[in-house]
């Protein structure tokens, strides 16, 4: 009755609308943990091969060895089998991750400054992961890196960094070969260096004149740097051992080693939520799939300094 006292109109239940931070977070998040995922050592990219995989099971590859040389054919124009073997390689994914929840407090004392901040740190702590397995599995090389079998690891004074150790690894690269016997054929592409050398790498690849320190140097040289420009340097402070280089092919040619990533993902996921009920915040995690396998040995050459 008290309705039909005044002009009818329609009437309406409202209530406040509701925010939900994590949706709208979501996409600045996702952005400010690919920035501290980029702000870690990204040397481990320039040397791998990379492989998208669709879930968490063993992954192999596979390289066909055998006599595939060709035989003189004999009249009447029979050919010979060829007899193949293979050598394979396996790789596999895991998951890791690491979760942060925010107090509503510290979101609105911070004046979403946090908002920010956790996320970048979530992208960081996901490059820090991808480097130490990446590295501990390159540099675990007690059956990968052999002169006996691979020939690929010069261990003597002559090979330390420098015009005439280069000229000396460039002599032992050249003497590898295939699993058949025959000369590997392959062209190195990348000199993998510690902190220590890479300003004598630098030098070596960017000098336009060699300046020999003895008779034998400048007999052997001249006045040119033969070396200018072939190989890209790579510098990872993750190699700690001042007397060991790398050289290394190119990862599309022949990868000494291979990182997997679940469905080609190769960033870390953030994802955003509410807090549980009784607490007045949100909850960040990170989260990022994937494998790190070394591959073909023949691939590159250890020099160490004996």
């Amino acid at each position: 009755a008290a309705f039909e006292a005044r002009p009818r109109h329609d009437i309406r239940a409202f209530t406040f609308s509701t925010l939900s931070l994590p949706g709208i977070l979501s996409n600045v998040a996702n952005k400010f943990l690919r920035d501290g995922f980029n702000s870690v050592d990204m040397a481990w990219r320039q040397i791998t091969a990379l492989r998208s995989v669709r879930d968490f099971k063993t992954v192999t590859s596979y390289t066909l060895t055998g006599g595939f040389e060709y035989d003189v054919v004999a009249p009447g124009g029979e050919l010979h089998h060829a007899t193949a073997g293979e050598e394979t390689y396996t790789n596999k994914a895991d998951t890791y991750g690491r979760m942060f929840a925010i107090d509503r407090r510290d979101i609105i004392n911070d004046d979403l400054g946090a908002l920010t901040r956790i996320p970048w740190k979530l992208g960081r702590g996901g490059g820090l992961k991808l480097n130490t397995v990446f590295w501990a599995e390159f540099l675990d090389s007690a059956t990968f890196w052999d002169d006996t079998v691979y020939h690929n690891y010069g261990n003597a004074a002559g090979y330390a960094l420098g015009a005439a150790g280069l000229a000396a690894a460039n002599e032992y690269w050249h003497a590898m070969v295939d699993p058949n016997g025959y000369p590997l054929g392959l062209t190195p592409r990348l000199m993998l260096v510690p902190p220590e050398l890479e300003v004598v790498a630098l030098q070596l690849m960017n000098s336009m004149e060699i300046l020999g320190t003895t008779t034998a140097d400048t007999k052997m040289y001249g006045s040119a740097n033969v070396f200018r420009g072939r190989y890209q340097v790579v510098m990872s402070p993750y190699l700690t051992d001042a007397s060991q280089w790398y050289l290394l092919s190119s990862p599309s040619d022949m990868p000494v080693i291979e990182t997997a990533f679940l469905n080609g993902q190769e960033t870390p996921v953030v994802e955003t939520a509410d807090a549980d009920f009784n607490v007045l915040g949100i909850q960040m995690r990170g989260y990022h799939d994937f494998g790190v396998a070394k591959q073909e040995p023949r691939g590159g050459c250890k020099m160490e300094a004996a």
